[in-house]
């Protein structure tokens, strides 16, 4: 769920709210792309085309950072990778989703996504906000007291990492505790007092750094709002509409992954150990769903295009601010990442992770999932960093 600085990919640029960010910024920096076309033109999609020649440049590429795509020490073994430009598509699968009986990873398999469940709920978020049914200026407070700076905090700095909430997982005890045993007991309502224990980051408002706290209080707060549990608010509002037949907001009792599966791999002290069921009450709102490439593809065009919510609420889910101390193009907006021109997220959680990022205006879309994950590390990055250069080579970031 918690993203680190890698020099693989400004898509895992995020890091905890709990002190990493210098604090030399004593404001929110102005949005850096506050006024982006939200959808690709015929003629810019044409300037790229998937013919023969640039599929096999993709494939050599994805081929080549698979290669070398390790975590901690353990080949990651299976991938499957996403391109659209326009109405082309390519999409090729490596390895095995099941190391003991290689079964090859099949490219319409369920993966976790970790923390690219955050703009999954935010849209369920925004779709309330549409609806009347809360205001972006609503109070933290109003709905879960307690928290340091509550009264303060808006629903808006939760959905743009500018809340100053403590990150519950920068708590190594935790998630010591969950790579030991991924099903230990565990509840939300644990997670929100272990928020409520901790004095605030920063103040409101005052830096953009990312913090999973945020998006476990968006979830509580869109429950309490609907009277519903977040899997069916998220079902209803989101995945039904758009035809994510593949992707689940699970349940406290779906602790695995949907078949076809891609696989679910943790490395451990340099062996690779299968981790098939997460409690998800941990990662919860943060980091617990599953899907496809498919689906995040689709999924990836409601973010820059907007259908779901009104042209108000998208104009202003686009807009990002940078993250506070990070030297580059990469932002974040209402549950959203930038990196220079793509718009995406990205997503670590023990078991699996994936990248899903789009380039509006040239009606690119890129998507990346993997079997082997950490908390906060995969190699989902590296491999849609890889294909990004193949089509796009000023819009990645390296360091």
């Amino acid at each position: 769920m918690v993203a680190v600085v890698t020099v693989v990919t400004a898509a895992v640029l995020l890091t905890a709210c709990s002190g990493a960010a210098p604090t030399t910024s004593p404001s929110v920096p102005a949005p850096v792309s506050a006024s982006m076309s939200v959808s690709g033109s015929a003629s810019a999609a044409a300037a790229v085309k998937l013919d023969e020649a640039t599929r096999s440049r993709l494939q050599a590429a994805f081929a080549q950072t698979f290669a070398g795509a390790t975590v901690g020490g353990v080949a990651t073994p299976g991938a499957v990778a996403y391109v659209s430009v326009g109405d082309q598509v390519w999409t090729s699968a490596l390895g095995v989703s099941d190391v003991a009986t290689q079964t090859p990873i099949d490219p319409a398999g369920h993966g976790r996504i970790g923390s690219i469940t955050k703009p999954i709920v935010a849209t369920a978020v925004l779709r309330l906000v549409d609806q009347g049914s809360l205001s972006l200026d609503d109070t933290l407070g109003s709905y879960i007291p307690g928290i340091a700076n509550g009264d303060r905090i808006t629903v808006r700095q939760l959905l743009s990492m500018s809340s100053g909430v403590w990150n519950y997982t920068t708590d190594q005890s935790l998630l010591d505790t969950f790579e030991a045993d991924p099903m230990a007991a565990w509840t939300v309502d644990r997670t929100i007092d272990l928020i409520r224990a901790q004095p605030a980051a920063f103040e409101p408002g005052s830096k953009v750094a990312y913090c999973d706290s945020n998006y476990v209080l968006l979830g509580r707060i869109a429950e309490l709002v609907t009277g519903k549990p977040i899997s069916e608010v998220v079902r209803t509002l989101v995945t039904e509409p758009l035809g994510l037949t593949g992707t689940r907001m699970p349940a406290d009792d779906e602790p695995g992954v949907p078949d076809p599966s891609l696989g679910s791999y943790l490395p451990v002290n340099g062996q690779l150990v299968a981790e098939p069921d997460l409690n998800p009450d941990f990662a919860w709102t943060a980091g617990a769903a599953t899907s496809t490439v498919g689906d995040l593809a689709r999924f990836a065009r409601e973010l820059t295009d907007g259908s779901l919510l009104s042209s108000q609420l998208q104009a202003q889910r686009l807009q990002t601010a940078q993250f506070t101390g990070i030297d580059l193009n990469v932002g974040y907006g209402l549950g959203l990442l930038n990196m220079n021109d793509l718009i995406g997220h990205n997503g670590d959680i023990n078991g699996g992770g994936g990248t899903m990022l789009r380039l509006p205006e040239q009606d690119a879309t890129f998507v990346v999932l993997v079997n082997l994950s950490t908390n906060s590390e995969n190699a989902s990055g590296a491999i849609a960093n890889a294909l990004i250069d193949q089509l796009y080579p000023g819009q990645s970031v390296h360091r």
